[in-house]
């Protein structure tokens, strides 16, 4: 099997979601630079973590925001499951 590469819509929150979750860290690629600066720059002024409707994603929040040691976003899924992902250690996501 050939790994496909992934896409993101349109949809700021989803370019977010995907760059985030990039294991080689979060601006590893030019193309997550815009998204990724756009997303401090909102946390920043107080703004909040963008959604994203792809793949079901109903809601999306970041726990311990100030925190670099425990920080983390958690999804839920339209069909109620909630699944948390760690932002520990991915480059990127220090403060904004």
């Amino acid at each position: 099997m050939v790994p496909a590469p992934a896409y993101a819509s349109d949809d700021w929150g989803c370019e977010v979601l995907l760059c985030l979750s990039n294991p080689g860290g979060a601006t590893q690629y030019a193309q997550c630079v815009p998204p990724i600066t756009k997303l401090w720059k909102t946390l920043a002024g107080g703004g909040s973590f963008p959604t994203c409707t792809g793949g079901g994603v109903a809601k999306t929040k970041v726990d311990n925001l100030k925190d670099p040691q425990r920080r983390s976003v958690t999804m839920t899924y339209s069909d109620g499951r909630r699944q948390t992902y760690s932002l520990v250690g991915i480059e990127g996501t220090g403060a904004p």
